[in-house]
């Protein structure tokens, strides 16, 4: 017999209350710790609408991987009988592989684990710096994005300038960029494949952490204060919009990078646990089927919508306030406006 609406408030209440679980971010599922291996954050409780797929209160565990199939099999798992509104148990329910994650991915446990890493030797924070200036830098920007370089003390990092990616106040990761241009490198390239010498790459970047569990400027997500992420591809994305949005400090709306143009189970998992409610899609205008596919890839548990950047040559850096105001005013779209809208371009 199906619950009411009054009965399944009443449970999400109660096994919030026991579990001392909250919401993700779309709201379709309760995070805890999990009973059984008692890892943090890994728990998960659907509460979300029945489908040919999904009941509510099916629940399964992405560190230990036991699961439940119906109320009554969760209740007993916690130890809480007595909130049984009906005596429904079937024990011969398939496992649900999607609790959390969308169809047909193999079903693993999310490993978000990081490790603490060292900064390249010599690295010293910088509050100025031409090369980041030339790029539209201001004093708010080196106070509240920090950066460095190894002031030549380093010859790997010479001409670099070197991002820390900091993860719950932790050096989890760095990217460094050359501050040459990519016509400037591969000339250079070029003439040490006929004369000799040291090759430059346009980036440097730590390889102890797993870029896809990173987010740059994932500390800025506040725990059930920010309800808005704006996703973005690198750090001078996330700078330049932070700049012209004025968004330091604000703990509603942020901009965090995927350091690319996908997103991985890890990171949308990241910004599920903090409660973020709203993904503004921010990548490059070009980047139209990998838009397509992070819309695709979030949508289950977020609202999603995406920035449609009208000029597809030109990246937020390039773009001013007046455009970038129209962008999020005129041009935000749902995953499926976006998509017609792409279809009636192409034609």
């Amino acid at each position: 017999m199906a619950l009411s609406k009054e009965e399944k408030d009443f449970l999400i209440r109660e096994i919030s209350r026991e579990l001392d679980a909250k919401p993700d971010g779309a709201g379709k599922n309760l995070i805890s710790k999990c009973p059984f291996c008692g890892k943090e954050k890994k728990f998960g409780v659907y509460i979300g609408k029945e489908t040919s797929r999904k009941k509510p209160f099916m629940a399964h565990c992405f560190s230990c991987m036991h699961s439940t199939y119906t109320l009554e099999q969760l209740l007993e798992s916690i130890e809480r009988p007595d909130l049984a509104v009906t005596p429904t148990v079937d024990l011969d329910a398939k496992l649900d592989d999607t609790l959390l994650f969308p169809l047909g991915e193999e079903e693993e446990a999310i490993d978000d684990t990081l490790g603490i890493i060292e900064l390249p030797d010599f690295y010293q924070r910088c509050f100025t710096d031409n090369y980041l200036r030339s790029r539209g830098f201001t004093y708010d920007d080196f106070d509240y994005f920090p950066a460095g370089t190894t002031r030549r003390l380093n010859y790997k990092f010479d001409s670099y300038v070197i991002f820390p990616v900091i993860d719950d106040g932790d050096v989890v990761g760095y990217v460094s960029r050359h501050i040459w241009t990519k016509d400037e490198i591969d000339r250079h390239n070029a003439g040490i494949r006929r004369k000799g010498g040291y090759r430059i790459t346009r980036f440097r970047n730590s390889t102890e952490n797993d870029f896809v569990k990173l987010l740059y400027n994932y500390d800025s997500v506040i725990e059930e204060e920010t309800d808005t992420v704006i996703v973005v591809e690198g750090v001078f994305d996330v700078v330049a919009l932070t700049r012209k949005l004025n968004l330091y400090d604000n703990n509603q709306i942020t901009v965090v990078a995927t350091f690319g143009k996908k997103i991985s189970r890890a990171q949308i998992y990241k910004l599920q646990s903090k409660g973020v409610r709203t993904i503004v899609l921010g990548y490059d205008g070009d980047a139209v089927e990998a838009i397509k596919k992070a819309a695709d890839e979030m949508n289950p548990y977020f609202d999603i919508f995406i920035a449609d950047i009208e000029d597809a040559s030109k990246d937020w850096e390039e773009l001013d306030f007046k455009e970038i105001y129209n962008i999020f005013s005129e041009r935000l779209k749902t995953p499926i406006e976006y998509k017609l809208t792409k279809l009636q371009e192409s034609k």
